[in-house]
């Protein structure tokens, strides 16, 4: 179902959902997409909170719920939030295995 706030930011949106496609793809014993990937999901989430923190003035501007806007930018910002959380500790075991393994094998 396509909600009709992501008219209002478009190009935030689309980065959103690039975001969670490719969390969806990732691999959890691929190290620098893992590290990528938090990356960028910290950055989306720091504009969705910025959009989160300015959604009564964008709801406004839009003639938009507040209350419905606020809701929703949050969302999506804190599921940003836990992707970026959940990422970076798939990367922080990706790199204990890598470890592990080269001290196992002896390289």
């Amino acid at each position: 179902m396509k909600s009709n706030f992501e008219s209002i930011v478009p190009e935030d949106f689309k980065q959103y959902r690039q975001i969670a496609d490719r969390f969806q793809k990732v691999q959890m014993e691929d190290c620098d997409t893992l590290n990528r990937l938090s990356i960028d999901a910290w950055i989306i989430a720091c504009r969705w909170n910025n959009i989160s923190s300015n959604s009564r003035k964008i709801a406004e501007e839009y003639n938009v719920s507040k209350t419905d806007f606020c809701d929703w930018s949050y969302h999506i910002y804190s599921l940003l939030k836990e992707l970026h959380i959940t990422t970076r500790s798939w990367y922080n075991n990706a790199i204990k295995d890598y470890e592990l393994n080269k001290m196992i094998k002896g390289d």
